[in-house]
């Protein structure tokens, strides 16, 4: 996000989460950090209760926690952040689901009896981490959707050309320990055996495996691929609320910066 040239010293904000003020100074704002002193929410969790207030018709000017309660509308969340998702139950019809454990959600093959039934859906920072094919998994997020509904998205992206799979024809594989390290085997759909190491995790070795980085175009793609309309990128800062973080570096400085801004779509409304 580029801020003007005049942009202040110091970025004094109200959360738009618990509705505490705050004052960070600019250089110290990053996409994970510039946390709210009173309930811990980062920039991108306030990036996507921001991007869901404007999907809802609410203002930035009344935090979450003072929301009206409305249990007609239904929204549900894959792995969210428990400081909004705890508001968010007492809001409104919604659930938080998770991969591996209950309430359980599999985007690649989720229950038929929730398709159709969603007002909203937030997904965070959570396709990075699933298994191929893609198309299938961004098609399952429309179909959880009512007509008209909307889908809260973000994972860390670059602008270059191509996404990088970082394990291509991943099928059947396991994480072994080798020599104090993790390295994964995969068998591909020949019976080929392939072996990966230097793994990336997020949240510590052994949890959630990065399989991909994404570009911001391949997003984009396989969003109209599924449907969706009225696609955006919300990469303009928020500064009221602090929403805004620079270009992230990559550990190897020779890799091109991360984005990863909060992007929002619909579900398109039927028609006769």
């Amino acid at each position: 996000m580029k801020l003007p040239i005049d942009a202040p010293e110091f970025i004094e904000y109200h959360c738009n989460i618990c509705g505490a003020g705050n004052r960070l100074a600019t250089s110290k704002f990053r996409r994970e950090l510039a946390l709210c002193e009173a309930c811990g929410a980062n920039a991108r969790f306030r990036g996507i209760i921001h991007v869901l207030a404007q999907a809802l018709g609410e203002s930035d000017a009344r935090p979450l926690k003072e929301w009206s309660e409305c249990r007609n509308i239904r929204g549900i969340g894959m792995s969210d952040w428990p400081g909004y998702a705890d508001l968010l139950k007492k809001k409104f019809s919604y659930e938080n689901t998770f991969y591996d454990r209950l309430p359980r959600l599999d985007i690649q093959n989720p229950d038929l009896e929730l398709s159709g039934k969603h007002d909203f859906l937030i997904s965070t920072d959570v396709f990075e981490h699933i298994l191929p094919p893609l198309q299938r998994s961004f098609d399952n997020l429309l179909a959880l959707l009512r007509p008209g509904g909307s889908l809260i998205f973000s994972v860390p992206y670059t602008r270059t050309p191509n996404t990088l799979e970082h394990y291509p024809g991943l099928r059947e594989y396991e994480i072994f320990d080798f020599r104090n390290r993790k390295i994964l085997v995969n068998r591909d759909e020949d019976g080929k055996l392939q072996a990966y190491d230097n793994l990336v995790f997020h949240g510590g070795e052994g949890t959630t495996l990065e399989m991909r980085l994404f570009c911001e175009s391949d997003i984009l793609n396989l969003l109209a691929q599924a449907g969706f309309e009225n696609t955006r990128v919300h990469d303009q800062p928020q500064l009221s609320i602090g929403y805004y973080w620079p270009e992230l570096e990559q550990a190897d400085a020779n890799a091109p910066p991360l984005y990863a801004y909060i992007i929002s779509a619909r579900r398109p409304v039927a028609t006769c």
